[in-house]
């Protein structure tokens, strides 16, 4: 319980790292992204699926109240490709698959989703749609295999009374 609520802690304090960090958008976007997928795996590795979940969960909520999240409606379809990618980091950890499969899964899940949730609520319009694939696509597929890739590696450093 204590190791749980640590990994939730430290992946409150990295995804707020944009607040007290000034960088430019892409860089942050980025740069948090990877930490946060990082967490994602760290959290399913190290204290199991429960505690993945309910981060995949409550980063979403904390991205949108530090206005990282352009929509409201879109919050839900974020918490749905977080959840997606760690079942799938969790059903592939062992194989090579699970590096690139698990975000790109998400990545066109979230593009749907968003699609549809937006297109529901007459928000479809075409810059609307433009900043939600951009923010979707290829960024997640870049943080989540990047994430991947740190956590196993921050994994595989730890010392095993530690896992």
């Amino acid at each position: 319980m204590v190791r749980g609520a640590l990994l939730i802690a430290l992946a409150l304090a990295l995804q707020s790292i944009r607040v007290f960090l000034p960088l430019p958008p892409q860089v942050n976007a980025y740069f948090i992204g990877t930490l946060v997928h990082m967490m994602l795996v760290l959290s399913l590795l190290l204290n199991g699926l429960p505690t993945a979940l309910f981060l995949a969960v409550l980063l979403p909520l904390t991205a949108f109240v530090q206005g990282q999240v352009a929509f409201p409606v879109l919050v839900p379809v974020i918490m749905v490709g977080n959840i997606i990618f760690v079942l799938l980091v969790r059903k592939w950890q062992e194989s090579k698959k699970g590096i690139v499969l698990p975000p790109l899964v998400k990545a066109i899940c979230m593009c749907w989703f968003g699609w549809h949730a937006l297109k529901f609520l007459n928000l479809h319009s075409v810059p609307a749609v433009r900043v939600m694939l951009a923010a979707f696509s290829m960024p997640q597929v870049v943080t989540g295999v990047l994430g991947i890739l740190v956590a196993r590696g921050v994994y595989k450093r730890l010392p095993k009374e530690y896992r």
